[in-house]
């Protein structure tokens, strides 16, 4: 079955944890619960269209497989998020006034017959009795007919769905939680911005990490905050790595949970490689007009004024990969957007950058920094227009690796030597490709 982001979250009174230290392990379901679970989902399906009062209080008997009491509480509770009520097929509240009319009818004149009047009744609305009498109270909660997913999920699935539902509910009791990333990052940033989280974003040396306020951090709508947090999860497991730490409020303590890419937390939908259409063709037509460039999906992003930007695209050389540029479409946006986009790229004057800006913006040059090479398009981007603004620039634009030669060492320090000193003799001995350590001393 496919898992989404959005669903109900486990209560806190179904969470399993092994307390330690102050640290919640979650108590995860693994392989060796299938044999359990296909009893559980053998159980559901006999219980399909029954009434729920009666399904609830099969549940409660002793399961037919051993079982961990607490798995099984949250694989039970999982499963009754996936099935349904059915709709009562009649309105039963009109039903029943017409049964209470025919009632006091038959006790007004002195012959009251309960199948009398449930015949009455049925005639009235042209129903058979015994859909009458069935369908009395068909409108309560208790007496509605539970129906199971059609497919039934399998084992390994439903174990998936449960050890998802279980990381979503330590969630939605986190006061603060921390997501450090590398790599594929921007689909979670992306969320946590759709969701309009409270989030902080700061890069790290090797990634990105989110700082985000949890549910317990507010005072209202802590719910809906919750179900906006969990969203997140789902699409971790698409990252190449993360680490997430949350601090929650479990059972009156306070408690982290951790959650790494070794735990059984299941993917959700594939996130989309592009964010349109315009940049999947471009990516396609750029790949096939030349063969010297490479085009680097989602990049490393860039920190400008205290915020990150997540450039669309990086192009590198494939023979000199110091030759770099990054490269941010700018499609259908008005232009107070375009106006925010350019001022933060104004902090940031060094770094090479191709951007690529619809004409339907009419976005006059002199809003553009001096430093920004631009790519106009309509509808298409031409993939020899960005090669032209790449290769026009000159070396000092693109990025670099700065090399330091020894000579550049060995004529800074005889600036400050004199020629007898014997840091001559010993930097003339060094080889050149070496790594050498140096240190600072006192005088």
């Amino acid at each position: 079955m496919r898992i989404g982001i959005g669903g109900p979250l486990l209560p806190a009174d179904r969470i399993q944890v092994r307390l330690a230290a102050g640290v919640a392990t979650p108590a995860w379901l693994f392989p060796e619960d299938h044999v359990w679970l296909s009893a559980l989902i053998g159980d559901f399906a006999r219980l399909d269209g029954r009434p729920y009062r009666e399904a609830a209080a099969f549940l409660q008997e002793p399961p037919r497989r051993p079982a961990p009491t607490g798995k099984r509480r949250m694989a039970t509770w999982t499963l009754q998020s996936l099935c349904r009520r059915e709709r009562p097929p009649l309105d039963a509240a009109s039903l029943r006034g017409t049964l209470a009319v025919e009632a006091q009818r038959a006790r007004d004149e002195g012959r009251f017959n309960r199948a009398e009047v449930l015949s009455a009744a049925a005639q009235r609305l042209r129903l058979p009795c015994e859909a009458v009498e069935a369908h009395m109270f068909a409108d309560l909660p208790g007496e509605r007919r539970l129906r199971t997913p059609d497919p039934l999920p399998d084992p390994q699935s439903l174990a998936a769905h449960t050890n998802l539902a279980l990381a979503q509910g330590l969630l939605r009791l986190a006061s603060e939680v921390t997501i450090e990333i590398h790599g594929n990052a921007r689909a979670v940033v992306r969320q946590v911005r759709l969701r309009r989280l409270l989030c902080t974003v700061r890069r790290e040396p090797e990634g990105v990490r989110l700082e985000v306020s949890g549910p317990f951090s507010l005072f209202r709508h802590t719910t809906m905050y919750g179900r906006a947090l969990a969203s997140i999860l789902p699409l971790l497991p698409w990252c190449e790595c993360f680490d997430l730490a949350a601090q929650c409020v479990l059972r009156g303590q306070s408690v982290t949970v951790h959650l790494r890419p070794g735990d059984p937390l299941p993917a959700g939908t594939q996130p989309k490689a592009y964010d349109s259409r315009l940049e999947e063709r471009f990516a396609r037509d750029f790949e096939r007009a030349n063969l010297n460039w490479d085009l680097v999906r989602e990049p490393e992003p860039v920190e400008t004024d205290g915020t990150l930007i997540f450039p669309d695209f990086a192009v590198v050389h494939r023979r000199d990969t110091s030759r770099r540029f990054l490269l941010e479409i700018v499609g259908f946006w008005t232009p107070g957007y375009l106006q925010g986009k350019l001022s933060r790229l104004r902090e940031m004057p060094h770094t090479p950058l191709i951007l690529c800006i619809d004409r339907a913006l009419n976005c006059s040059s002199g809003e553009l920094p001096s430093y920004a090479r631009v790519v106009w398009f309509h509808g298409r981007i031409d993939p020899g227009a960005v090669l032209t603004a790449i290769e026009s620039a000159p070396r000092k634009d693109a990025s670099c690796v700065e090399r330091v030669n020894l000579a550049d060492l060995f004529l800074d320090w005889a600036g400050r030597k004199p020629a007898s000193d014997p840091v001559h003799r010993r930097l003339a001995a060094l080889e050149p490709g070496l790594h050498h350590r140096y240190e600072r001393r006192a005088a």
